[in-house]
């Protein structure tokens, strides 16, 4: 019987130390389409910031921490955030002296301060030239934007209390996690806004129903906080050796780490593959 497979990237497909993806997972993911089971990025990336592992034969996604679906290349089942509160979030973000990233279906734009700081990890993290890592990975300055709805705003801050007076101000039709992939090292200093309802879970759960699928059939991998409502949802949970306690704790099972062939393993234990 055909399942449905919803990856996220950063700590679970792709690996925070060899900055790849482990060939066991690309040959476990193969196998898997191979078997008539469908796989997806369920990611808090846009769309082409998924293609820098496109070489795990992944084409279809949940992009944006749940906000859209993308599949056959197109946009389907946006939540966007209307424009003004977009303006209003950003405006707040600079007052506090913050950074920002926006994310669209397509790309993420960034203000300086964001660039900056994503500069500076990826000099220490990876051996390429700067620019040619922020074209892989689809992250653009503002100045590069297009005039495609906004989905997610990530958003970091300085200190702790900038931070929580950016809370206490934030319009009450975003809701905020705590940031994932790159930025989780900012703690309580950072963090990720979609529309109030919008997460990992929903997306796969509206998802699921317009395909007509029981939610029974969707298997979930993840190991950061925000891949909580995915565990979650889906009928299956798997959480990483890597992953966060809080992951591990609403999963079903949780496999090797990453680097130890933890995505294979899970799908052998789950006879996917």
């Amino acid at each position: 019987m055909r399942k449905y497979l919803f990856f996220d990237i950063d700590g679970t497909l792709l690996s925070d130390v060899t900055h790849t993806v482990p060939q066991s997972a690309i040959e476990a993911i193969k196998k898997a389409k191979e078997n008539g089971h469908h796989c997806f990025f369920c990611t808090g990336r846009s769309y082409f910031m998924t293609k820098e592992i496109s070489f795990t034969g992944i084409e279809d996604a949940i992009i944006a921490n749940g906000a859209a679906v993308v599949r056959g290349g197109k946009p389907e089942l946006q939540k966007i955030i209307s424009s003004d509160v977009v303006k209003k979030t950003l405006e707040l973000i600079e007052e506090l002296g913050g950074g920002y990233q926006i994310i669209d279906w397509k790309n993420g734009y960034q203000n300086p301060y964001t660039h900056a700081m994503f500069e500076e990890q990826f000099k220490k993290k990876i051996d390429e030239p700067v620019e040619e890592v922020f074209k892989k990975k689809s992250m653009k300055t503002m100045d590069e934007i297009e005039n495609n709805p906004i989905l997610k705003i990530d958003a970091t801050f300085d200190t702790v209390e900038a931070a929580e007076r950016f809370m206490k101000e934030l319009d009450p039709s975003l809701t905020f996690i705590p940031a994932g992939g790159y930025t989780s090292t900012f703690g309580a200093k950072a963090g990720e806004m979609m529309n109030k309802g919008v997460s990992k879970g929903a997306a796969i759960k509206d998802f699921m129903e317009a395909v007509g699928e029981p939610i029974e059939n969707a298997y979930a991998f993840g190991d950061s906080t925000n891949d909580i409502e995915m565990l979650e949802m889906a009928g299956t949970a798997i959480a990483m050796g890597n992953g966060a306690d809080l992951a591990k704790a609403v999963a079903d099972y949780v496999t090797d780490t990453v680097d130890n062939d933890g995505i294979y393993n899970a799908m052998e234990h789950y006879k996917l593959i």
